[in-house]
């Protein structure tokens, strides 16, 4: 990457700010076309709403401290709103960059509470949730469309060869679809938005169509059951489950929110439906632990102890 494309020179690209010599000589570069790409990609991507709120929450809260600050609102006030929403885009590019210039076998991970949207080498897309790791070999992509992962992904895959994701505990594998796959280390749960999905386990192989899920445990029978939305719930900034054990939903917040979770006695095997915000960490646990009659402690502003009520 050249030196010199830093955040600020993308913000004033992004701005249309350089001057005819200083476009001109970046369009001569790779750069350019690796800046453009990302945000051709990046634009096939729907933000969370609650994402774009906070946006402008955030806009608007630092345009009424600069007009507290003067008699009256000035066009500098709503420049510098403007600026921080610009940065905000020019360094998303410098991230995204750096899984263009870097990826291949190292694999992609993604942070507590982060999501990384990204095309693969056949322009297929994945958006890969927070806490969870994605890898392949770009080299023999051409030949073989495979990637390993662990723990949870949406894919958009673009018709050709077959496409296999692998999981510890299985394989999915399509020709062209959209599909959701949430995999940990003792079960693996696949939803069929578009197209059709096959799922092979240890034991068995099981085929889902359009609004079909399923999920498997280890050395227990598939469970089935519809899905009504188009997309998972969790691009949107809500992860939801169905009639799981508590044990993964704690497992989930500590993926959202930057916390730990001491359960205390309270018993994780017992089964919650329902889902979450990632937008309020209280809201959070009050959505999902209330309801059980599970009383929730604030031991410190990084850890939360769960008590029985």
């Amino acid at each position: 990457m050249n030196k010199n494309i830093d955040e600020n020179f993308l913000t004033r690209w992004l701005k249309d700010e350089l001057t005819e010599n200083e476009l001109e000589d970046f369009k001569q570069t790779s750069d350019y076309f690796l800046y453009t790409k990302i945000m051709e990609v990046s634009s096939g991507f729907e933000e969370p709403d609650f994402a774009k709120e906070k946006v402008y929450e955030n806009i608007e809260s630092e345009v009424e401290q600069k007009s507290a600050q003067a008699a009256k609102p000035s066009k500098k006030s709503k420049v510098i709103a403007l600026n921080w929403v610009y940065g905000a885009v020019a360094a998303v590019l410098l991230l995204l960059s750096v899984f263009y210039m870097n990826s291949g076998s190292e694999g992609i991970e993604t942070k507590v509470g982060e999501q990384l949207a990204l095309q693969l080498p056949d322009k297929s897309e994945v958006v890969l949730n927070a806490n969870s790791s994605l890898s392949f070999d770009e080299d023999s992509w051409a030949e073989k469309r495979l990637l390993k992962l662990r723990g949870e992904a949406y894919f958009k895959v673009e018709k050709g060869a077959t496409f296999t994701v692998e999981t510890k505990l299985g394989k999915v594998q399509v020709l062209g679809t959209q599909f959701n796959v949430r995999s940990y280390n003792d079960y693996i749960e696949v939803q069929c938005f578009e197209g059709k999905v096959s799922v092979k386990t240890q034991n068995e192989e099981n085929i889902l169509t359009r609004g079909k899920a399923l999920r498997v445990f280890p050395g227990a029978e598939a469970e089935f059951w519809d899905v009504i939305d188009q997309e998972p719930k969790w691009k949107k900034g809500e992860t939801t489950f169905r009639s799981i054990s508590l044990k993964y939903v704690v497992l989930a917040i500590e993926n959202q929110y930057d916390i730990k979770i001491d359960v205390g006695g309270v018993d994780l095997k017992q089964k919650f439906t329902g889902s979450f915000t990632h937008a309020n960490l209280k809201i959070a646990l009050k959505t999902v632990f209330e309801p059980m009659k599970i009383g929730v402690i604030f031991t410190n502003s990084k850890t939360v102890t769960l008590v029985k009520q």
